[in-house]
C-alpha cells in the first residue's frame, strides 16, 4: 500500500461466487489467472490481496483495503476488472459473477486460522468441512 500520513488496518474476508454458482473456475491454470487478474487491480486501487483461494464456483479474499474507498467500489472494481481480463484471456470460458458478495471484517489477531481455511479451499470442498461463517448461503 501507498505510504499515507494515518495508519488503517482494515481486514476483510470477502467471497465472490460466479454467476449461478456454475463450476467454471475449473482447473489452477484459471483460478491463477483469476488470481493474477485480482491481484493487479486490487494494486491499482491501492488494496493488497493478503491470501487467495477457492473452488470451481467461488473464490476467498483477505484483503486489506483503504479506509477512503467504500467496501461497494472495492467489490465493483476487482469483480469488473476479473471478469474483463478473463473474457479478454480466456473468450473460449464463458465467465459471469454472480451478484453481491459476502464479506465480514477481520480481527488482525484472528487472521491465521482464515489464511489456512482460504489456502485449503481444495481440500474442505473436497472433504465437505467448510466451515459456515466462512461461506456464503447458497
Amino acid at each position: 500500500m501507498k505510504q499515507r500520513h494515518s495508519y488503517s488496518n482494515l481486514l476483510y474476508h470477502l467471497v465472490f461466487c460466479t454467476k449461478n454458482r456454475e463450476y467454471v473456475i475449473s482447473n489452477n491454470a484459471l483460478k491463477n489467472a483469476l488470481y493474477g487478474f485480482l491481484k493487479v487491480k486490487a494494486h491499482e486501487i491501492d488494496d493488497c490481496i493478503i491470501e487467495f483461494g477457492g473452488w470451481y464456483d467461488h473464490v476467498h479474499l483477505l484483503i486489506r483495503t483503504r479506509p477512503s474507498m467504500a467496501l461497494s467500489e472495492t467489490y465493483r472494481h476487482l469483480k469488473g476488472f476479473s471478469s474483463r481480463a478473463w473474457h479478454k484471456e480466456f473468450p473460449e470460458h464463458p465467465f459471469a459473477w454472480g451478484d453481491g458478495a459476502f464479506s465480514v471484517t477481520v480481527d488482525p489477531e484472528d487472521c491465521e486460522e482464515l489464511i489456512l481455511y482460504i489456502r485449503r479451499q481444495q481440500m474442505i470442498h473436497n472433504s465437505r468441512t467448510a466451515v459456515k461463517k466462512w461461506e456464503p448461503e447458497d
